[in-house]
């Protein structure tokens, strides 16, 4: 018999493939729960709506996304600190382009979505932030506001990942975590 830690996992599996096939917006419980093979009244017992399962499913992926940006940086090596967030993120993007995609669509159409998103963002923003003020509090940054350069440096990394793995611009991965990395210790480091 399966665990409810089966089962709920199952149904975000479902959940993310219902999405996947049919978009956010089209997707309903009933797609969920035929792709689960289980009734309703199971799908309601550990999600509220199909938002909430979305919802899940983003925090799952979220917290991969700020356990990246908090891990520090090394003093001696910044730049081997960059690659491995960047190889990091650049493998988070690859694992979870479906998903990315999907959360990004329907934070345009679900304002509560969003603002989870929103919120995700502001974590990986902050502990970047966090970094770069570690970092100049050793003298070995350019003097930056840390909030401004940690949006900013975020957004660079992000839409690059977005373009190459979920649109599918052409960028070789290893060529663009390396690239990244160059920019964002260059923009930053002395």
């Amino acid at each position: 018999m399966p665990t409810a830690i089966d089962t709920r996992a199952r149904l975000l599996a479902a959940a993310r493939q219902a999405f996947a096939d049919l978009g956010y917006a089209r997707a309903r419980v009933e797609d969920i729960v035929a792709r689960a093979g289980v009734g309703h009244g199971t799908f309601y017992a550990y999600f509220k709506n199909k938002r909430a399962a979305l919802a899940a499913l983003i925090s799952e992926n979220a917290a991969t996304l700020v356990d990246l940006a908090g891990q520090p940086w090394r003093p001696g090596d910044v730049r081997a600190s960059l690659v491995e967030v960047l190889r990091g993120l650049s493998d988070l993007y690859d694992r979870d382009a479906d998903l990315i995609a999907l959360w990004t669509e329907a934070s345009i159409q679900d304002p509560e979505l969003g603002r989870i998103l929103d919120e995700v963002r502001r974590q990986f923003v902050a502990r970047i932030a966090r970094n770069i003020e570690r970092a100049a509090s050793l003298g070995v940054t350019r003097p930056v506001d840390p909030l401004t350069a940690a949006t900013a440096l975020a957004a660079m990394a992000e839409q690059t990942m977005f373009l190459r793995a979920v649109r599918g611009e052409p960028l070789d991965r290893d060529l663009t975590v390396e690239t990244l990395a160059d920019l964002w210790l260059h923009a930053l480091y002395r």
